[in-house]
């Protein structure tokens, strides 16, 4: 990995295009001042992309509910593209200030790496222009933890880092299941980088338990201490069932006898989804009467359209293709995150099949619309369902059992209703925003 001393060369830098903000940024002179370091994710760009997914909707929702608690964040993202305006106001009390590092164009998240010298730079000639004392500094996944860390090392401010998914984790599962070929020296870089941010870091927010023993485990970290079990959230006033009728009129793709099973999330190998089109065909022999269905939403498509969703894509319907369903499996592309309510209040059955899942935001976002979930039991999905009680599991990439479960919860009316029941006062008992930013808001205030 590079070294601080190569920030401390990129600081001197001209100034990439930073305006001094005026009054706004007085309020980040107070003691409850925090800079949220997301390099690669920005929270306001569109849902469903191949690198748009639950970093963006945890540091959105986490820094706005802080926000309406009195904190001042700043959101500090990579700049992908030309704009007017480098800062943005995103929220009360919340900005989304856009770094320059590297081109201003998508880049993978594997080339950003070596772009993070330029990020630190620019991030601390954006604070010396402004006169802010950020008094947290909370890095997200690896690349931003890591900028952090070396925040830290130079202005001797607490950080925090929250991982979303690990390097270790990642690289067994795709040797278990060999859906594509392992970057080995991307892998290391990244695995130098997480322990570099576990070693420097004041706090490690886990998402779930299992992501708590992962790091222990597979880190060999030893200060369980350090590490605080905070879940991710969702918001319960955008996500709600609505009525039956007028979401499958909103979707417009189906008729209300049709049987829908739902997926929702990005179009990844790790995500699974084959193992749910490999189900479909067993489910439709055993229930020749139902006109089932696959939903799935998610994937930039089109002619702008992401590369490596489009490649997935294509496999995916390959083997629908294979197995003659081709027909019956309906690719919708990403959707407005303000509109998913009506495809999940339209499904009937909510599958997410991952092989690798550290959290599991949709499942919490299916829950509170009324929609009965089947898992893949790994990682955080094994910790926010209950299996028989919110949720019912399968084993990752068994298509096999997928099959049965789906099917029994068509023919079980009365398990489907439980499950639904207690799901929904689960989410609204235990996952708000406001709940999860006010555990936040305390460890931060420890740590100040």
């Amino acid at each position: 990995m590079y070294s601080i001393t190569k920030f401390q060369k990129t600081k001197s830098r001209k100034n990439r295009g930073f305006k001094t903000m005026s009054n706004s940024n007085n309020k980040n002179n107070c003691k409850k001042s925090i800079a949220m370091i997301s390099v690669h994710s920005d929270p306001s760009a569109k849902l469903g992309g191949h690198e748009t997914g639950g970093q963006n909707v945890y540091v959105s929702e986490l820094s706005k509910a802080l926000g309406r608690m009195g904190w001042s964040v700043d959101i500090f993202t990579r700049l992908t593209r030309k704009r007017t305006r480098m800062i943005k106001t995103y929220g009360k009390n919340v900005n989304i200030i856009y770094i320059k590092a590297g081109p201003r164009y998508f880049i993978s998240k594997d080339k950003v790496l070596e772009k993070l010298p330029e990020f630190v730079g620019n991030f601390l000639i954006y604070k010396e222009e402004n006169k802010i004392n950020y008094r947290i500094i909370h890095g997200n996944y690896y690349l931003g933890g890591w900028v952090a860390a070396q925040i830290k090392g130079i202005l001797r401010v607490p950080m925090i880092g929250t991982f979303h998914s690990l390097g270790h984790v990642r690289h067994r599962t795709l040797e278990k299941f060999e859906k594509e070929d392992i970057n080995i020296e991307n892998f290391k870089e990244r695995l130098i980088a997480e322990k570099e941010i576990m070693e420097a870091t004041n706090a490690i927010i886990a998402t779930s338990p299992p992501e708590k023993r992962d790091i222990m485990h597979y880190y060999d970290f030893k200060l369980e201490d350090k590490i605080k079990i905070i879940p991710c959230g969702v918001n319960l006033k955008r996500f709600r069932k609505i009525n039956f009728e007028n979401a499958r009129d909103y979707i417009n793709h189906f008729s209300k006898e049709d049987k829908i099973i739902l997926y929702i999330g990005r179009i990844d190998w790790r995500k699974g989804i084959e193992t749910l089109i490999k189900a479909f065909p067993l489910v439709s022999k055993r229930m020749p009467k139902l006109n089932l269905n696959v939903m799935i939403v998610g994937g930039k498509i089109g002619k702008r359209g992401n590369i490596s969703d489009k490649k997935e894509i294509s496999r995916l319907k390959n083997i629908a293709k294979e197995l003659n369903i081709e027909k019956r499996i309906l690719f919708l592309g990403r959707r407005d995150q303000k509109k998913l309510r009506y495809y999940y209040s339209a499904g009937d059955i909510f599958v997410t099949p991952p092989y690798y899942e550290p959290f599991g935001m949709t499942v919490l976002e299916a829950m509170r619309c009324g929609l009965p979930v089947i898992a893949s039991n790994v990682g955080g999905l094994s910790y926010i369902i209950k299996n028989r009680r919110t949720g019912i599991f399968f084993p990752p990439g068994n298509h096999k059992i997928l099959a049965r479960k789906i099917i029994q919860l068509f023919e079980n009316k009365r398990l489907r209703n439980k499950l639904t029941k207690k799901a929904e006062y689960m989410v609204k008992e235990n996952y708000s925003w406001t709940k999860v930013s006010s555990d936040v808001a305390k460890l931060y205030q420890e740590l100040i």
